[in-house]
């Protein structure tokens, strides 16, 4: 895949694979709460930089409902100094603090991840791990994890359209049926992964030796550099901080 002059674009998977490494290792080396606007501003600056085109709030509403109850959750069991107190539940500012410095972490990391990687097909990612010196097997079930969790949503998307085609109940009285189309689509999908990976395997995958890698442009490089360096700068702060 051809990378687009002077950005990064839909580019080279290896660069937006080593990219969003670089940058996951930063964020998450952040202990000071007070960069936290830094960590925004590093992913507002990937979003504009990769081209990113909606989709990502969707993609970030597990994410955030996680992040939210590890902050709740944070701010209930840690600290001394109450905020407020509802009975024996006290919420605590110690607490709240380590809990959102987690969630900032989490939030940044994952819209990165996100913002770089989900463009990028699963064959051409498996490819990727491969040409930055991952072993091939672990590449291979990197690449079955992403078919599966690619069937499962196919899976679930079916059996909730059904659902609804059927007049199926909604809110809290529908969960039993949730939980039993989660369970069959969890089994449905792995059947399927598993005669997924067999037919890839019959026709010769991973049999052969891989093809050398192309190399990298100029575009890719300097996107690795700077991600290296913004990291690095990160970790800096952070400790001067």
């Amino acid at each position: 895949m051809a990378e687009r002059a002077g950005g990064l674009g839909p580019g080279d998977a290896r660069v937006r694979l080593v990219v969003a490494l670089a940058l996951a290792f930063g964020m998450a080396a952040v202990r000071d709460l007070r960069l936290v606007p830094v960590l925004a501003v590093v992913v507002l600056v990937v979003v504009a930089l990769a081209g990113a085109r909606g989709g990502l709030l969707r993609r970030l509403r597990g994410p955030a409902f996680l992040a939210g109850g590890i902050v709740l959750a944070l701010g209930l069991m840690l600290g001394e100094t109450e905020l407020a107190r509802l009975g024996p539940v006290a919420l605590r500012a110690e607490g709240l603090a380590a809990g959102a410095l987690i969630a900032a972490r989490l939030l940044a990391i994952v819209a990165v991840t996100v913002t770089l990687l989900a463009p990028v097909p699963p064959m051409a990612l498996a490819g990727a791990l491969r040409g930055i010196g991952l072993p091939g097997v672990m590449a291979d079930l990197v690449l079955l994890t992403l078919r599966y969790l690619d069937e499962l949503r196919a899976e679930i998307g079916r059996a909730q359209l059904a659902r609804r085609l059927r007049g199926g109940g909604a809110g809290w009285r529908a969960l039993p049926e949730q939980g039993m189309i989660l369970a069959a689509a969890l089994i449905r999908a792995e059947a399927r992964a598993e005669r997924i990976w067999a037919a890839m395997r019959l026709r010769g995958h991973g049999s052969a030796e891989a093809a050398p890698a192309a190399p990298v442009g100029w575009a890719g490089r300097s996107a690795v550099m700077v991600a290296l360096l913004a990291a690095l700068a990160l970790v800096l702060i952070d400790r001067a901080a």
